[in-house]
């Protein structure tokens, strides 16, 4: 037998002289001044009561919290630190100080920044926490960690959390929460799918980012049924760094083009924007071409109301299916969760349009207009934005540029945005109908409609 020792033990927040712990070696036995049932059947079944009760109260304690939790999530309470992007803050309600969440002014914007970017499609994760990074992005300072930038991992997490449309996730469900929304869940949903095709691609970060990346494509491989990108590239030589594209097929041996430098490639990118210019005649006609076709999209939206509440009825009915599945214990409960979460966050996508289905046609026109703005000197236009500008400049005019490379010259083939084309079959058709001498009516051009007007993606004209 070993030496005993004895310690007194003081329960986290309060000392407590009752009591006593006897260590000895090799064996340990606890001797309480409170609940000393002594030896024999009497004092075992009595320590057996106890921690038996003792465990009840601990159980009974969790489940109250749970259910407290999940009353507060159901009334749209948010349950723990507020997600980047919002503060938790104590407000004043009726004379009482009540603890909530409100929008961070700083990094809320940020955060919907990230969204909308990632949504074009353009930039990889790790390319997206870079930027965010470079515009002082950072998470919040505590008591034991310092503000630091955003990881790659992180930013992650919140491209997949449906809170920042303004619903909490709890236990598998979704509930309305009562936090300000930071992005639509349209957007949100644009989102997942593409964080989804990336995953079943295994899409890979790259080091290298230039503002033309994604949009080259190879016209070599198109000539032959394949389609393949061409990829930016670093290489370090005698007299310093050399830039240029190469064709991701010719890295695997299928391509023959040669490489493109890139400040060729630059100035002829900068050729075919300049090539988008409208003259002043045919801007002022594309403008009152889009002042009538903003009366025929009014007049049509009642239709795509109907349509949209025929949708909705469809997903609430599938809705039931689901909750019937899961009552008969045919699907698999992460299956089902997952298809329920789907489901819900489409019936507030189609809430949402049903709400603001004039407000698009609206928008969607007065980007139409700021369009037009751009096609009267892009040239210029282009030669004075800074290069992640240039891009979203790009992708408001072309869809793709596809480049051949000779001996002597590289060129680049375009094919133009929905709205873009539009705009030219438009004025082509308008030129064709004034030569004709044909009546004044002017004649539509497909583009000009509805999906186009109202489908346009996030581009904003910058100001020079």
């Amino acid at each position: 037998m070993g030496t005993a020792t004895s310690f007194q033990a003081h329960p986290r927040g309060q000392a407590r002289s009752d009591v006593t712990y006897s260590c000895s070696s090799p064996g340990v036995e606890l001797i309480s001044a409170k609940e000393n049932f002594g030896d024999g059947y009497m004092g075992d079944a009595m320590e057996a009561i106890t921690d038996v009760v003792n465990e009840l109260q601990v159980r009974m304690s969790g489940e109250d919290i749970r259910i407290k939790m999940a009353h507060k999530v159901e009334r749209g309470g948010s349950v723990g630190r507020a997600k980047l992007g919002y503060l938790n803050v104590r407000k004043d309600f009726d004379g009482r100080l009540v603890n909530t969440i409100d929008v961070d002014p700083v990094r809320a914007p940020l955060i919907i920044w990230a969204f909308e970017q990632y949504a074009t499609n353009q930039f990889s994760i790790t390319q997206l926490q870079m930027m965010l990074e470079d515009q002082g992005l950072t998470t919040r300072q505590s008591s034991k960690r310092a503000a630091k930038p955003l990881s790659s991992s992180q930013l992650a997490m919140i491209l997949r959390d449906p809170y920042y449309t303004g619903v909490i996730r709890y236990k598998g469900k979704l509930h309305p929460g009562r936090h300000t929304p930071l992005i639509s869940k349209e957007l949100f949903l644009a989102v997942q799918k593409i964080l989804d095709g990336r995953n079943r691609k295994g899409d890979r970060d790259r080091i290298h980012f230039h503002f033309l990346r994604g949009l080259l494509y190879c016209a070599e491989c198109k000539s032959e049924g394949r389609t393949s990108r061409l990829v930016y590239s670093q290489n370090k030589g005698h007299g310093g760094t050399y830039e240029y594209y190469v064709c991701t097929a010719k890295q695997r041996g299928h391509c023959l083009m040669p490489s493109a430098r890139l400040d060729e490639l630059e100035d002829e990118v900068a050729r075919r924007v300049a090539a988008e210019r409208f003259d002043a005649e045919d801007i002022a006609s594309v403008r009152e071409e889009v002042r009538r076709s903003l009366v025929e999209l009014q007049a049509a939206d009642q239709e795509e109301k109907d349509a949209l509440r025929t949708q909705l009825k469809k997903l609430e009915a599938q809705e039931e299916r689901l909750i019937e599945l899961a009552a008969d214990g045919t699907i698999a409960v992460e299956k089902l969760r997952q298809r329920l979460e789907y489901v819900t966050l489409q019936k507030g996508a189609i809430t949402e349009k049903l709400t603001r289905t004039v407000e698009r046609i609206r928008h969607g026109v007065d980007k139409a207009f700021a369009f037009v703005d751009l096609l009267e000197d892009p040239a210029a236009l282009y030669k004075q934005l800074p290069d992640n500008v240039r891009r979203e400049l790009l992708t408001a005019f072309f869809t793709r540029l596809d480049v051949q490379v000779t001996d002597r010259e590289v060129s680049i083939g375009v094919e133009r945005t929905e709205l873009n084309a539009g705009l030219h079959d438009w004025r082509a058709q308008h030129r064709l109908s004034a030569s004709a001498h044909t009546p004044t009516k002017k004649k539509r051009a497909s583009g000009l409609n509805k999906p186009v007007l109202v489908g346009m993606t996030g581009f904003e004209p910058a100001t020079p």
